[in-house]
Formats: C-alpha cells, structure tokens, sequence
C-alpha cells in the first residue's frame, strides 16, 4: 500500500498543478482542493429554492485524496474508512464556508459541485445528489475515478459483488453552505 501511496501523491501533484486547483486550508489539512468554474450543464434545481444556470459561477470541490490514502493507510475495513472520510469532510465543511466567505468572487459564486462515487449519507451534510446528464462527461470522469475507488478499497472482493458504480454530482448552494457551516467558524 505504501508504494501505491507513493505513485499516487506523485501522480496528484501533476494533477494539481495542471487543474489549478487551490487548497482552502492547507496548513489546517482541510480535505478540500477548489476550483472556480463556470458551469456548462443542465439546469440543477436545489431543494433551498436555488437554480443553478448554464454559466454560473460555482466552487469545484475536489477531495485531496492523496491525503486521504496516507491518513487511512492502516485502516483496513472499508465501513471505519467510509466513516473516517465522512468525518474528514464534516470536519473541512466551515472552512469551505469560511473560503467562500472570503473569497474576492464571493457575491458570484452561486455554490458548490462535486462528482463522487460515494452519494450516500451526504444528504446530511447538506449536499445534494444529482445525475450527471452528459455520458461523455461521465465517461470522461470514470477513467480516473473508477481505479482510485478501487486501490482504495481492501476488500477488493466486496468490489465484486457492489452493483455498477455511478458517479453523480453533489451540489449545495452557497446560502446553504453558509448559513450551515458559517457559524461554526
């Protein structure tokens, strides 16, 4: 595990400095790498009364898991793990918060998007779970998604008997983001 470990931070630091992705606290080693983007999809309808257009502005959201992997590389059960990353970002929501808060573009950024392949329970940490419409996009995100899930995984096994792995977005709206988390700053 440690060599996997090994090739994928110097994989991840390739990608993060062709993504132009930023940290949102890298000194407190919140969980979260960002990105503004301007978003090119479907319109999303959020729970919160909040549309989300082609062409909005919103905060990509990418988990550093590089960091994950060395932080979780003796945990060997896939449910501690499941639970240890679920914590990991609960623990990273205010300073996200507190990014956007104080983020030049804030009274633009209309919210945050994510893609995952882990949806369930992110409902309680306001997030909001929606189909990716493009298949090329998908298809696209797959390709590096699919075997970082899998080289996570110790019971590869289990990997087996899972029903087909579908990515969805997450998406929360900066109202909701903010009055949820702000104030735990």
């Amino acid at each position: 595990m440690d060599k996997i470990v090994k090739i994928w931070s110097f994989m991840d630091s390739f990608y993060f400095r062709c993504s132009r992705l930023q940290y949102v606290n890298q000194k407190e080693q919140n969980i979260f790498r960002v990105r503004l983007l301007t978003y090119r999809g479907n319109d999303l309808s959020l729970s919160n009364g909040t549309c989300i257009h082609h062409n909005d502005v919103l905060l990509k959201i990418h988990l550093h898991n590089c960091l994950l992997m060395s932080e979780m590389m003796n945990i060997k059960n896939d449910t501690r793990r499941a639970l240890y990353v679920y914590n990991r970002v609960e623990a990273s929501m205010p300073g996200l918060a507190n990014f956007i808060f104080q983020h030049p573009k804030e009274n633009i950024i209309k919210g945050v998007i994510g893609i995952t392949l882990l949806s369930r329970g992110v409902n309680r940490l306001g997030f909001e779970v929606k189909d990716i419409q493009n298949p090329y996009y998908e298809r696209l995100k797959q390709l590096y998604m699919k075997p970082m899930f899998v080289l996570c995984h110790h019971e590869k096994g289990k990997l087996r008997k899972r029903k087909k792995l579908v990515l969805k977005f997450l998406v929360m709206s900066k109202e909701q983001l903010l009055s949820r988390y702000l104030q735990n700053m």
